[in-house]
């Protein structure tokens, strides 16, 4: 999936659009009709467009979980290295509590 995404985000991916559309227009004297010349390109337009959507909508979850685990992974180190300087701080010890009740918040709504 990875390498999908890397591809269809290149030049060379567009270039390839680009020529489909390229060969589409110079194509129009082998079509009978121009309304069933326009449907073609539209039908293929279509079915990119949703491939690429679901690729893209993908990808942008994926990064966002990483992402969001990351964060956790911080938090947490965060609030361990808060706990141990803590001892004579209640100020730091309430700050720890809150901090290690949002790790994991975006679970919980």
């Amino acid at each position: 999936m990875e390498q999908i995404e890397l591809r269809v985000s290149q030049a060379p991916f567009f270039g390839i659009c680009a020529g489909v559309v390229a060969l589409w227009v110079v194509s129009i004297p082998l079509w009978k009709d121009l309304h069933e010349w326009q449907i073609a390109i539209h039908a293929v337009g279509a079915v990119f467009t949703l491939l690429l959507v679901v690729l893209l909508e993908n990808a942008s979850r994926r990064a966002t979980e990483a992402l969001q685990e990351k964060l956790n992974v911080i938090a947490e180190a965060l609030a361990a290295l808060l706990d141990s300087s803590a001892q004579d701080n209640p100020e730091l010890k309430k700050a720890e509590e809150k901090l290690r009740e949002a790790v994991g918040l975006e679970d919980r709504h």
